[in-house]
């Protein structure tokens, strides 16, 4: 095998090595998230309509576009929305413009939740990569786009600016009288 081939081989070994690292990872931060979904009473598909009402904003989202957005039939989101509306993190209300439509929004216990399980996920996430240095990162990331979306690109990662130094001083250093007390022997002489 030549040395190119060689190089290959160990880079595709690599490639294959970090992607179960990942996975491995993942699925440590999947149950952490799960836990966490669970201690606040959500399960993935009413997180997932809690997310997309808050997205909707304080005017709320109309409950027939939480089924198409998420996919699942008028229905399910009925029982859905009661469900979080029982536990106080949504209300409806009707839709001032055609009385006919059904606004949902947050609340603000369901905004607590929602924080809450924000904050976990944001910090499992970050525990998913935490280990893998920066250069893994971006190979990780070109690896992900050229897999799953068939794209070829290069990634950088953007480095924050260095901090600037304090300014020095520029002139004559002042001599301070020491404060030490000078012994009598030493003083006499």
């Amino acid at each position: 095998m030549s040395a190119e081939g060689v190089r290959l081989a160990r880079d595709a070994l690599a490639d294959i090595e970090l992607v179960a690292q990942l996975r491995g990872a993942f699925a440590e931060a999947q149950t952490v998230m799960g836990h966490t979904l669970a201690d606040l009473g959500l399960t993935e598909q009413r997180y997932h309509l809690l997310l997309v009402v808050a997205a909707g904003g304080r005017g709320g989202t109309v409950q027939g576009a939480l089924a198409r957005e998420l996919h699942c039939p008028e229905s399910r989101i009925s029982l859905l929305v009661r469900e979080l509306g029982g536990a106080g993190l949504v209300e409806t209300l009707r839709d001032d413009a055609d009385r006919r439509l059904v606004r949902v929004r947050v609340t603000a216990e369901g905004e607590r939740v929602l924080g809450r399980a924000i904050t976990v996920q944001r910090e499992a996430l970050s525990s998913l990569i935490a280990h893998i240095d920066g250069d893994e990162v971006t190979r990780l990331a070109e690896l992900v786009a050229r897999m799953y979306l068939g794209l070829e690109l290069t990634v950088a990662m953007k480095v924050p600016p260095p901090q600037p130094s304090p300014p020095r001083r520029i002139g004559r250093v002042r001599s301070v009288p020491s404060t030490t007390p000078v012994p009598r022997a030493a003083a006499s002489r």
